[in-house]
């Protein structure tokens, strides 16, 4: 597989395009690359099509399409199941047949394999109550990822004032106690990115600054280096050159194989930084969008292999759709209404059509705008999901286990989280709110626990606390 592709994959799954991750060792079937129940010619020619057409969101279990166990994606996976079907090889390495963990350690991960989840009795999903862990300081976004490559998820928090925490996960739910790394004086972080920044097998955080570091008034990316075993380095910081920067997400925009940041900014831009692939930064490049952007997420949404932007254009209403040219440019922004205070923005296949459809979550029409992508870089007209009380945040994953995408809801007012679960069809039920802390701000998905069910992590901003809420 190209390392290219690996690192657009990875970045977009840690940095919201579908924000979800599974923790432990999650359970696949060797061979079945496409994920619908057995092994057979699809498979080869969905692994093909990986490989050579530029399809990096074709595969979400890279551990399944790993036919012949060697930790790589390559032709030979192909020809492997290709001469098992046809030629009486014997069969794949477990495991086939049956779901099970990879018995092999390995770079390859399965970020999601939905025939091998369990369901709960019923077919539906449900949350215990939340647990609580103190922030400092007015916590504005929180993300997961695995720090220190035990297989369990930890805890990355923004913090308003001036640092990001971390909480390493024990893989049964529960999170040790944080430990705090400064953004810089004045900084106001209010969002963060995990990816491998420097491609030395340890995940880093990419931070956006929206003030800036005192004395200057300037906005910032703070990058902090990971060793790998859950600590960092001090951050480094990468100049914005204006204010107002809310919203931050990794991906390979020049496809160079290594990870680059994108953000949004509450005066009208985009700023893209490149990466050199050693944990530093080119300068800012700036691409104008809309007004009072305070969410990007990142996808192809063209089907042209290169990341595309999606910003959530508050004042207007409306999602700006910014397609990329595959070196890291992008072209002029083409709008899309969606509903009344467009707040937060993220991107998931919810018809199973092969294309990114997007969520916009509405902070004052208390809805969910949902415009279903045509494959070419645009969308239909949208239609509303009603959510709680001014949501601010809205995270994409398969909640009850069904294979279709499912949407949390952040709703600041209401101080809860909807869940809303999808059809298959673009369409979405009644929500089920569940209660957090005091004004939460941001959601997060990933199993915790090592069950197969995804968890929920809500970031609450005058509660200053991280509400921990379990399925079951």
């Amino acid at each position: 597989m190209r390392r290219s592709t690996f690192l657009f994959l990875f970045g977009l799954s840690a940095a919201g395009v579908a924000d979800t991750l599974l923790g432990g060792n999650p359970r696949f079937r060797r061979g079945d690359a496409n994920d619908d129940g057995a092994l057979d010619l699809s498979d080869a020619t969905h692994t093909l099509s990986y490989l050579f057409l530029g399809r990096p969101s074709s595969i979400g279990c890279a551990d399944a399409a790993d036919s012949n166990d060697d930790g790589t994606l390559d032709l030979s996976d192909a020809v492997r199941s290709l001469t098992f079907l046809f030629l009486g090889a014997p069969p794949p390495p477990p495991p086939f047949g049956e779901c099970g963990p990879d018995p092999s350690e390995d770079a390859l991960r399965c970020a999601a394999f939905a025939g091998c989840l369990p369901r709960p009795p019923d077919g539906g999903v449900r949350f215990g109550e939340a647990v609580s862990y103190a922030v400092s300081g007015l916590p504005t976004a929180v993300a997961f990822g695995d720090f220190d490559g035990d297989h369990a998820l930890d805890l990355a928090c923004t913090e308003h004032y001036n640092r990001v925490s971390v909480r390493l996960g024990a893989g049964d739910g529960t999170f040790g106690e944080a430990t705090t790394y400064a953004t810089g004086v004045g900084s106001r972080p209010f969002s963060v990115a995990i990816g491998d920044l420097n491609v030395d097998g340890a995940l880093d955080l990419a931070v956006a600054n929206s003030e800036g570091n005192l004395p200057a008034p300037d906005a910032s990316v703070s990058v902090f280096l990971g060793a790998g075993d859950g600590s960092f380095d001090e951050a480094v910081e990468y100049p914005l050159n204006t204010v107002g920067f809310h919203s931050i997400a990794m991906g390979d925009l020049d496809g160079n194989g290594t990870l680059d940041v994108a953000l949004a900014s509450v005066l009208g831009k985009v700023s893209v930084l490149l990466g050199a692939g050693d944990g530093g930064f080119g300068d800012a490049v700036s691409f104008p969008a809309g007004s009072d952007n305070l969410s990007l997420a990142l996808g192809d949404l063209n089907g042209d292999g290169a990341p595309d932007i999606a910003v959530a254009n508050w004042p207007a209403g409306d999602v700006l759709i910014l397609l990329g040219d595959g070196d890291g440019t992008f072209g002029e922004p083409v709008g899309y209404a969606a509903g009344t205070g467009a707040r937060a923005v993220a991107a998931g296949d919810f018809d199973a059509d092969g294309a990114l459809d997007l969520a916009v979550a509405n902070s004052r029409s208390h809805d969910v705008s949902i415009l279903l992508g045509a494959g070419d870089g645009t969308f239909g007209e949208a239609f509303s999901c009603r959510a709680g009380q001014n949501p601010q945040s809205v995270a994409v994953g398969d909640i009850d286990a069904d294979g279709s995408l499912d949407l949390a809801v952040a709703n600041i007012t209401s101080d809860d989280v909807s869940i809303l679960l999808g059809a298959g069809d673009g369409t979405f039920g009644e929500s089920v709110s569940y209660a957090v802390g005091d004004e939460p701000f941001s959601v997060a998905l990933g199993d915790i626990n090592g069950d197969g069910l995804l968890d929920l992590a809500v970031a609450n901003l005058r509660g200053n606390d991280i509400s921990i809420l379990l399925a079951r």
